[in-house]
């Protein structure tokens, strides 16, 4: 039987993993080709679009003709959504797709059934559109807070998420996932078997930090505050929250992180909450244990061990483009990556990252703690003109 195959294509800073499984059905040859996000950041170099063509180009090549079986779209971020809607669009050239698994908190009806993390998702919003207005259209402002705003900016991602979900498969076979999603009728292959480490049904802990911005916005069960409203409504209509009795506002607001100087600090905080959303996937074929981690960062990892989800894997994507919020503790990455390498067994890393888009990432001192566990290849280090990193896993197993 043919090689397992990953290829982590080059789409600058973000992510496209296209994995390719062969299984016999009926006595058959088959290929089962899962697709994990299509998508880059709007600005600087990192978001360059001309790289969006050749890669769907060669996943249709890869297809053959036949649908992709499954697409994993693994958070709400532009740098991982948007590629589908810029190639039917601009490019006008689309794939059929069988069925795509979106992150739960996607759901048009999510914020409806899980009440804390719309109070806590309302206040990250608010957080953005008061920090949006400080900055101003005309104030200098650095490239890294530029990536942040358009990464972030809700009203950019539902167009991408409502092409994923209306019109890349039939709307049927969209399914809303977190950890605890019972996934035994929706495998897309006979052979292998794929299990979410996450993210959790639900995500209100994964934006703690707005707590405090909650409250003080008194949000409630009976707010008025809607997501379509805030999407249309002036910053100024937006009171700032009220300091707790017997605090400082000017300490309060510094904690909070509202004002012009922290803007970035803000913008982060929201970036983070949002990545802690990722859909986490572990594929388990013929013995190989390959993970997919979307843009998992420490807090989620922290909820991924605590559930005794994380165990030793033989291949990991790097989380968050090799940033070190998106690398496991050591504790956890002990675990997932343990030391000293199994002998005679392959264990092999992917990041797909670009620099000058986020400072510090790619961090260093991140990818060379990876490269100590495993062999870890980066899509910077393809030579030019190459359009991927390519992994094969022999059907023998390890």
């Amino acid at each position: 039987m043919p090689d397992l195959v990953i290829r982590v294509y080059d789409v600058r800073f973000g992510d496209a993993v296209l994995v390719t499984i062969p299984e016999r059905v009926n006595g058959k040859a088959v290929k089962r080709n899962i697709l994990f996000d299509f998508g880059n950041a709007l600005s600087t170099e990192g978001g360059n679009d001309e790289v969006f063509e050749p890669v769907i180009d060669d996943i249709a090549k890869r297809l053959g003709g036949v649908p992709l079986d499954l697409f994993v779209m693994t958070h709400e971020h532009l740098d991982h959504v948007q590629g589908f809607l810029h190639a039917a669009e601009v490019l006008h050239k689309t794939i059929k797709v069988k069925q795509a698994w979106l992150t739960a908190s996607a759901a048009r009806d999510y914020y409806d059934k899980h009440p804390q993390a719309r109070k806590q998702k309302i206040a990250a919003l608010i957080a953005y559109r008061m920090t949006q207005a400080r900055l101003g259209a005309g104030a200098a402002r650095s490239p890294f807070v530029d990536v942040l705003l358009a990464n972030n900016n809700t009203a950019s991602t539902k167009k991408c998420i409502d092409y994923l979900r209306d019109k890349l498969t039939d709307p049927g076979n969209v399914h809303y996932v977190d950890r605890t999603t019972d996934l035994s009728a929706l495998q897309p292959s006979e052979s292998a078997r794929l299990s979410l480490w996450a993210p959790e049904e639900d995500t209100a802990d994964y934006y703690g930090r707005f707590e405090a911005l909650a409250a003080g916005l008194r949000i409630g069960d009976d707010e008025i505050f809607d997501f379509d409203d805030l999407d249309g409504a002036a910053v100024t209509d937006v009171e700032l929250p009220v300091p707790p009795r017997g605090v400082d506002a000017g300490a309060f607001y510094n904690l909070l992180d509202i004002r012009h100087a922290n803007s970035s600090s803000t913008l982060l905080s929201i970036d983070k909450a949002s990545n802690n959303t990722s859909v986490v996937t572990l594929l388990e074929w013929n013995g190989w244990k390959l993970l997919f981690t979307g843009d998992a960062e420490r807090r989620s990892w922290r909820t991924m061990d605590k559930h005794d989800l994380v165990q030793p894997v033989d291949f990991l994507k790097v989380s968050h483009h090799g940033s070190d919020t998106g690398m496991p503790p050591d504790e956890i990455l002990g675990k997932l990556l343990p030391m000293p390498r199994p002998p005679g067994r392959l264990r092999k890393a992917a990041v797909s990252t670009y620099p000058n888009t986020y400072p510090g990432v790619p961090d260093d001192d991140t990818l060379d703690g990876v490269r100590e566990r495993a062999d870890l290849r980066s899509t910077r280090d393809l030579a030019h003109g190459k359009l991927f990193l390519e992994y094969r896993f022999p059907s023998k197993g390890p």
